[in-house]
């Protein structure tokens, strides 16, 4: 291998002299996902938009949709007895079908996994690898359903609030007050950032520009629970139409058993 004096190192590496002849040059690369190269922002930006028009202009949208589907990668911390925070992560999938229809699947980090069909009024909850299920029956209604899922039956329903209260979530008396933050590229669009503030949370949306205005982002902060835990998800794969098999109907595995479900809560 040939030496480079050291008096004159510095400026061989710069000259590259000193390279070995069989050692590539480095390079940098940016990959080719959409994802990595933000387009050129559009608009004068001279006049911020109003953060409740901004959450509005999201909530019209999906509203206006019957048909709904989503992926959301999440993770939300639990605050231990000695203060610490611990972050476990999520990755959810549901399919919506106004008013009626539900089908949701959680993994969870530990690698189990809970798969929930709603239809009409019928609910149906499996859990793997335990292998077990079971049915109860509930308003034929999406929202009634899932509050009865969380206050009679303390499940956790993915974005249970959004499927509760529509758009009123972030809209309604409750919030204290809003804030335009400015424009961030999260996940291959271009949004705006709006922050807002109600009784226990503080809230963060991420709304995509253009004509599909989906979430893109959410970080909630529970400001009265002991540690402030947050919660946030990355939502991904939006669609307006269902493929098929997005709603499929439950049948039990082989060897599953049912057990019985009760409500927790009158």
């Amino acid at each position: 291998m040939k030496r480079c004096p050291i008096a004159v190192l510095m400026t061989l590496l710069v000259a590259g002299a000193c390279q070995p002849p069989d050692v590539p040059s480095l390079e940098v690369g940016i990959p080719e996902d959409a994802a990595w190269r933000p387009t050129e922002l559009t608009g004068d930006g001279m006049e911020l938009p109003d953060p409740r028009d901004v959450i509005r202009r999201m909530t019209d949208f999906m509203g206006n949709h019957d048909d709904m589907r989503f992926e959301a990668l999440v993770t939300y911390q639990a605050v231990q007895e000695n203060g610490q925070k611990l972050n476990f992560d999520l990755l959810q999938r549901m399919a919506i079908r106004q008013p009626d229809r539900l089908f949701w699947t959680t993994l969870r980090d530990d690698g189990s996994t809970n798969t929930a069909w709603f239809d009409r009024g019928d609910f149906t909850l499996l859990r793997q690898p335990a292998n077990v299920w079971g049915q109860v029956n509930l308003s034929p209604n999406i929202p009634e359903a899932v509050e009865s899922l969380v206050y009679e039956y303390d499940l956790d329903v993915p974005f249970a609030d959004m499927l509760i209260e529509g758009g009123q979530l972030w809209l309604g008396e409750e919030v204290t007050s809003t804030e335009y933050v400015g424009e961030a590229w999260v996940e291959g669009y271009w949004t705006d950032h709006v922050a807002l503030r109600m009784p226990g949370a503080d809230v963060q949306l991420w709304v995509r520009h253009g004509a599909e205005p989906f979430p893109a982002r959410l970080n909630i902060t529970y400001t009265e629970e002991e540690g402030q835990p947050s919660y946030s998800a990355r939502f991904r794969n939006w669609g307006t139409t269902l493929p098929a098999g997005a709603l499929p109907a439950f049948v039990p595995p082989p060897g599953s058993e049912e057990l019985e479900v009760v409500a927790v809560y009158d």
